[in-house]
C-alpha cells in the first residue's frame, strides 16, 4: 500500500519478503545506533542473512503473525511485527513491536505501521489483545501508543541498562473486543 506522509513524501507499506533480509539487517543496525529505545544496539541482531530470511520467511508465512516495512524510494526506513502466540491457552494475544530511522520520526509512519499491524489483527478473529513494552521515558512512543487505544498494564523497574544506568519499562495491552 502506498500512503503521502505529513511531509508529501509517498512511503510503501508491504509484508517483508526473504530478498529484504539485507535491508533489515542493515536497517537494525542503523536503528541501533540511533538510540537507546530498541532492545537492539549498534550490533543489530548479530545473525546472517540467511537466519533473517528465515525469520522472515516464517513470519511471512504464518497466519497470522506478520512483518512490515515502510520504504521511501526503496530504502527501508520503519520496521514493525505483530508476533502471535502458538499455543491454544494464548493464542489470543500478540505482541507488537516498532521501530523508524530518526530521520523520519514525526511524519506518521511508526502510526500507520501499527495501524496496519492493528487492523491485521482484527481481521484475524483471533487475535485479542495486542502487548507492547516501552521506555518510560520514551513519552512520544507512549503518547502514539495511548492513542492508538493502547492502555499501561504494569511497570517495571530498572527493565533496561544503557551504558551503566537503568531505565524502567511500561507494559501496555490493546484490547480489540
Amino acid at each position: 500500500m502506498k500512503l503521502l506522509l505529513k511531509n508529501g513524501i509517498e512511503a510503501e507499506f508491504r509484508k517483508l519478503e526473504k530478498k529484504d533480509a539485507k535491508a533489515v539487517l542493515d536497517y537494525l543496525i542503523v536503528v541501533g545506533n540511533e538510540t537507546t529505545n530498541l532492545l537492539i544496539d549498534e550490533a543489530g541482531l548479530g545473525i546472517s542473512i540467511e537466519e533473517e530470511e528465515q525469520i522472515i520467511d516464517r513470519y511471512y508465512q504464518h497466519p497470522i503473525s506478520m512483518m512490515l516495512g515502510c520504504f521511501i524510494n526503496d530504502q527501508l526506513v520503519g520496521v514493525s511485527n505483530l508476533s502471535a502466540k502458538d499455543r491454544n491457552k494464548i493464542k489470543h494475544v500478540a505482541s507488537l513491536g516498532v521501530s523508524v530511522l530518526k530521520k523520519y520520526w514525526g511524519i506518521g509512519i511508526g502510526k500507520q505501521l501499527m495501524v496496519e499491524l492493528i487492523d491485521h489483527a482484527k481481521e484475524t478473529k483471533i487475535i485479542k489483545v495486542i502487548h507492547l513494552d516501552v521506555r518510560a521515558d520514551n513519552e512520544k512512543a507512549i503518547h502514539l501508543y495511548k492513542k492508538l487505544g493502547f492502555e499501561q498494564m504494569g511497570y517495571f523497574k530498572k527493565a533496561f541498562i544503557i551504558h551503566g544506568k537503568y531505565y524502567d519499562e511500561i507494559m501496555m495491552n490493546l484490547y480489540l473486543e
